[in-house]
């Protein structure tokens, strides 16, 4: 029965921990757009920055890579559990080895 409840919560902790996961990039996803927007039609000849046009649309582009990136991560199920899979191959992997490392 204590076995039961202590998987429980596990299971629970898991899923609260994937829910924040998936809230914050879409949270960073917003963020993205709104910066975006906000560097891409703010007049910046005025501004102590100069940013020019060239350099922030690298930036965007680099931002969106790592975006793009993170969401692949976070969305493709094979990416996002291998550090579990690793875990549970070299639990596998020690038993098998009578080793308990």
């Amino acid at each position: 029965m204590e076995n039961n409840i202590n998987n429980d919560e596990l299971l629970y902790k898991k899923a609260q921990k994937r829910v924040k996961e998936i809230s914050n990039f879409y949270w960073f996803v917003a963020g993205y757009i709104m910066v975006a927007f906000i560097l891409l039609y703010k007049d910046y000849s005025n501004n102590i920055f100069n940013f020019k046009t060239e350099y922030i649309v690298f930036m965007l582009i680099l931002q969106g890579i790592f975006l793009l990136g993170y969401g692949i991560y976070l969305f493709v199920p094979k990416l996002h559990n291998w550090e579990e899979r690793k875990t549970k191959e070299l639990m596998e992997k020690y038993k098998k080895n009578g080793r308990q490392h």
